[in-house]
């Protein structure tokens, strides 16, 4: 079985339309979306083309992978897969109350006394935890991803010619979507700086969405870890919620405190919550199957005439109300 991520161009005989989009995914659940979209792409164009990139951030280095026609489309070219090693020292240290003078300058935002390290996959529902960790790898393994990202949103002169070439049609707008897990842990405590990262950093006519799978989706967890995590995701909602009514985020995400996220406006265009019910909740799907739903909807979006129709509903919104007259009887 051939593993087949890498972008290479086959003979294109017809028009092909692309819309320049960044996946950025979030922990555990974009590992069930990204597979699939991946295939897609592949089996749409023959390969991946160049402005369509991919990034799963997890603390988890399992993989994933979709397969078809004996092809396998992996997440392990683009699995970013962040180091526990550095929250398990400071954990340590933390519990033994070793002094740690650069910890003050992370005090006023993590809740130290409920930071734990456990030796499994994953954060583990220890949600203090995750808010650390974050902060530990930001600007080594996080910051540099979501940069080159960013520049891959609207391809140079020469790329464009390269892509004219291959027959294909390049929008002139482009998208990151930012998929994450609602009801674990590192879904939840990623997804807010990271997108606050992306709006700050984005070039002005790159539109912001994000997805999120909530508790409801996490059907093959224990009842525990569903409660626990339907609590994680209305904490993290409500934070997010708070920024669109006009709350400052301004945090710091190194361990010094010198490199600070700050964001003064809308966090994005659109957030969409995902549950997987159907027809009223008659019907449940399972995680696979949920995943395979969402990526055919992100890949109708950035291959055909959806995702342009949409961004151009969402244009109309963000114009603002215009000022009604009054007519000559004050009606």
């Amino acid at each position: 079985m051939s593993l087949n991520n890498v972008n290479t161009p086959e003979t294109i005989k017809t028009t092909r339309f692309v819309m320049p989009t960044a996946y950025i995914g979030i922990g555990g659940y974009p590992k069930a979306v990204f597979p699939t979209l991946d295939r897609l792409f592949h089996e749409h164009y023959g390969f991946r083309p160049t402005p369509l990139q991919l990034a799963i951030f997890d603390f988890d280095e399992a993989k994933s992978e979709s397969s078809t026609n004996g092809k396998k489309y992996s997440i392990e070219p683009y699995l970013v897969s962040l180091p526990k090693k550095v929250l398990k020292d400071v954990a340590r240290k933390l519990r033994r109350k070793t002094e740690l003078p650069w910890i003050k300058n992370l005090e006023p935002y993590v809740a130290l006394d409920h930071v734990r390290y456990a030796e499994a996959p994953g954060l583990n529902l220890f949600v203090q935890s995750g808010n650390l960790a974050w902060r530990l790898v930001w600007e080594l393994h996080v910051l540099p991803e979501l940069k080159t990202k960013l520049r891959g949103l609207h391809p140079v002169p020469s790329e464009l010619n390269e892509l004219n070439r291959q027959g294909f049609k390049v929008s002139n707008r482009s998208c990151i979507w930012v998929i994450a897990g609602g009801g674990s842990t590192t879904g939840p405590t990623g997804l807010i700086p990271i997108i606050a990262e992306l709006k700050r950093n984005k070039p002005p006519e790159t539109n912001l969405f994000v997805i999120v799978f909530t508790p409801n989706s996490y059907r093959d967890k224990t009842d525990a870890h569903r409660t626990q995590g339907r609590a994680i995701f209305m904490a993290t909602m409500e934070n997010l919620i708070e920024l669109f009514n006009g709350r400052v985020f301004d945090q710091p995400y190194n361990p010094s405190g010198t490199y600070k996220i700050t964001l003064e406006e809308d966090p994005c265009d659109q957030v969409f919550l995902v549950d997987g019910s159907l027809s009223g909740g008659r019907t449940e799907l399972k995680a696979e199957e949920l995943g395979e739903l969402v990526a055919t909807y992100l890949f109708k979006f950035a291959t055909g005439p959806v995702g342009e129709h949409q961004l151009g509903i969402i244009g109309n919104l963000n114009s603002g109300l215009k000022t009604v007259k009054e007519d000559d009887d004050g009606n």
